[in-house]
């Protein structure tokens, strides 16, 4: 089982691993693919910006202002005397050419780009550094990252010519030429605009990996509790063994004397022999009904009665029954007087019965049983506390569970089937009470039960 369960967690811790490498590469690939298409956008907005800055800084002609641009077009004819435009060349040897202006319409589509090629020619001058302003590029630039809802403080920078646009840096060339100065864009934190633009993937990651850490831890939990109640299982099974293998094997004696022996013949022994059969079997159906009462209790079927109890009277009718035997006390503390309270007087006697009976049979030798009751606000309390061996902490979860006993190896020095106190949770339970527990090695065990008025 061991061997399985180690198994089990290197698979489990595998896969959670694995998991949790996947989406943080995951999430690290998508922020890095948000930065490249942010760096693309700002570099589109910016060779955008300038190819605006050349249209407005450029004489461009009116006919592209026109409702239907065109451009003028000048084609030079050989010997066309029907054209009244004569080009005359500096050599006079050769003849004069006419030419001919034509109207060539421009798509709308294509008029944005036709004003930058145009204007761009005007551009393509040496002394392009010195006549660059800045400042009217930069308000150009601000409205053309507004409209792709960008708001990010920058700056620009004119730089000279590297042949090469520098990389994972935000720069567009001022036109086409070879000699053309760059413009780089610096801004100060483009952190927010990926955060923003990624913090919905990284939270639906981060949910996933929670809930895949989540799901594996809980698989866990239901592993390592199933392998507790396969052990608390076994040990039931062999508790229970044990304990019928005694009425069993006194049964089985006294029969046998009875019938085979001819001990019937003699009243005496016959008698004591059938007063000791009968105290074991009431015993046996004492312990099923308790089992039966469990179940009952769990599913509704047995409802509490409450009724107007002598709580004094009760307890100490309780106590008498238990200290017939001298080697151990039983005190009783009612420090505010409470005399009646409206509860099930049979299910609190049952109750304070094997509370009492556990610290019994797991004091030890010199036992001593407290017990004490408080009024509270709304209801009453009760506890019992006793001067045992207590419990050590990490059985204290599971000692109100069905059928467990703390671990004490293949010893069965107390006899029981481990339903005492899963007994008597489910007995406040039907009274709408909350039951607690402390516990310490050696310094014994204190139970609280807190009951409200009914």
């Amino acid at each position: 089982m061991k061997k399985r369960l180690t198994f089990l967690f290197l698979i489990a811790a595998l896969t959670a691993g694995g998991i949790i490498l996947f989406q943080c590469y995951w999430v690290y690939n998508t922020y890095k693919t948000g930065e490249l298409n942010l760096n693309k956008q700002l570099s589109d907005a910016l060779q955008k910006s300038i190819d605006n800055y050349h249209v407005q800084r450029s004489e461009l002609p009116l006919s592209l202002k026109s409702p239907s641009p065109f451009l003028s077009v000048l084609e030079v004819v050989e010997k066309d005397t029907s054209l009244h435009l004569k080009v005359f060349y500096g050599d006079v040897k050769h003849p004069p050419y006419t030419a001919k202006i034509e109207q060539v319409a421009v798509n709308p589509a294509n008029l944005y780009h036709l004003k930058v090629m145009l204007a761009e020619t005007q551009f393509m001058s040496a002394t392009l550094m010195n006549t660059v302003r800045l400042d009217t590029l930069k308000a150009i630039f601000k409205d053309e990252l507004k409209r792709n809802n960008i708001d990010l403080p920058f700056n620009l920078l004119l730089l000279k010519n590297r042949q090469h646009l520098p990389p994972c840096k935000i720069t567009a060339y001022i036109n086409y030429s070879k000699n053309s100065p760059i413009i780089e864009a610096v801004f100060s934190n483009t952190g927010q605009v990926l955060l923003a633009q990624n913090i919905v993937p990284a939270i639906i990651s981060l949910l996933l990996i929670i809930l895949s850490a989540g799901s594996l831890c809980y698989m866990w939990i239901i592993i390592r509790r199933q392998m507790q109640l396969d052990h608390i299982k076994n040990d039931f099974i062999c508790n229970i063994t044990h304990e019928l293998r005694t009425p069993i094997s006194i049964l089985k004696s006294t029969h046998e004397a009875l019938y085979r022996y001819g001990d019937i013949a003699e009243p005496e022994k016959a008698e004591r022999y059938l007063k000791i059969n009968t105290e074991i079997l009431e015993k046996l159906d004492h312990n099923v009904d308790r089992i039966l009462d469990i179940t009952r209790y769990e599913n509704g079927d047995k409802l509490a009665k409450p009724s107007l109890t002598n709580i004094n009277e009760l307890i100490n009718s309780i106590i008498e029954r238990f200290t017939l035997d001298a080697s151990y006390s039983i005190e009783f503390i009612n420090p505010s007087g409470l005399q009646k309270v409206f509860t099930d007087g049979y299910i609190i006697d049952t109750i304070i019965t094997n509370l009492v009976d556990n610290a019994i049979k797991y004091g030890g030798g010199d036992v001593k049983v407290t017990m004490t009751i408080n009024p509270l606000e709304k209801g009453w309390q009760l506890t019992v506390s006793d001067n045992g061996p207590g419990v050590d902490h990490q059985y204290l979860p599971f000692i109100f569970d069905k059928f467990y006993r703390v671990p004490s190896g293949n010893l069965h020095e107390v006899k029981g089937y481990g339903l005492g106190l899963s007994y008597v949770k489910q007995l406040v339970t039907s009274l709408n009470g909350v039951i607690s527990v402390k516990s310490k090695l050696n310094s014994g065990t204190t139970l609280t039960i807190q009951f409200p008025q009914i």
